[in-house]
């Protein structure tokens, strides 16, 4: 019995305690498809919807997991330790600022804020990125621009891309964005440090072209792939 109880202890240090808290505020497409598979992985995801009790957002959390639960956004978000933002632009304002306060907590802001002009090419609406606006309007809190150059469908299966797909993590904090390439390396995608929270610009400025592509029937579609360079 002691040598079983040694094997299991033993198990346990080695894969540290990697579970995650994680609201998701936001339960479209992109919450949806992260909190699936971070639910399924062990985390503990927390839904936050204006109608936590609507049918969709109940059988959503039925996929994510016996761990998975939805309450109100502010609730979801105090609850957590990690939050992932993903709403449309649209609403980011009112959504952000219906928070709370939210110090020292880490905020995954996969948002493009993006429009289309009369011409119908796409575009940013900010003047400089959208995660940048969002530590505004979210003081206090460390975030982490992430999840925003592909397609939730590549988030729920990766191998659709045909091959690896990397995830910019744009931050101004080195623990932050440690934790963040872990759930991002979970679901087989890979993590690029893609430097400070002000290179979300151009991250944006990245999801302009993917978006653009996307939406033309004779346009080749891709994903990113971003190979570091060997070091010497």
């Amino acid at each position: 019995m002691n040598y079983i109880i040694g094997i299991v202890l033993l198990l346990v240090i080695a894969r540290g305690d990697a579970s995650e808290t994680i609201a998701v505020i936001g339960t479209g497409s992109v919450g949806g498809a992260l909190g699936e598979r971070w639910g399924r992985n062990g985390h503990t995801i927390i839904y936050g919807s204006r109608e936590p009790a609507r049918p969709a957002v109940r059988e959503l959390v039925a996929r994510s997991d016996k761990l998975a639960s939805a309450t109100s956004p502010a609730e979801a978000a105090r609850r957590a330790e990690i939050i992932l933002f993903a709403v449309p632009w649209t609403a980011a304002e009112a959504s952000a600022r219906s928070l709370g306060n939210l110090q020292g907590k880490i905020v995954l802001d996969a948002t493009n804020p993006l429009t289309f002009d009369a011409r119908g090419l796409v575009e940013l609406t900010v003047p400089h990125s959208g995660a940048e606006q969002l530590q505004v309007w979210l003081p206090g809190t460390i975030v982490v621009k992430a999840f925003n150059t592909l397609n939730y469908g590549v988030m729920r299966d990766p191998s659709v891309a045909g091959g690896p797909v990397s995830i910019p993590l744009a931050t101004d904090d080195a623990g932050a964005r440690k934790r963040v390439a872990a759930l991002v390396s979970e679901l087989g995608l890979e993590p690029f440090d893609a430097g400070p929270l002000e290179n979300s610009r151009y991250l944006e400025g990245m999801a302009l072209l993917y978006v653009d592509l996307g939406t033309r029937p004779a346009a080749q579609s891709f994903e990113y792939h971003l190979r570091p360079r060997p070091k010497r």
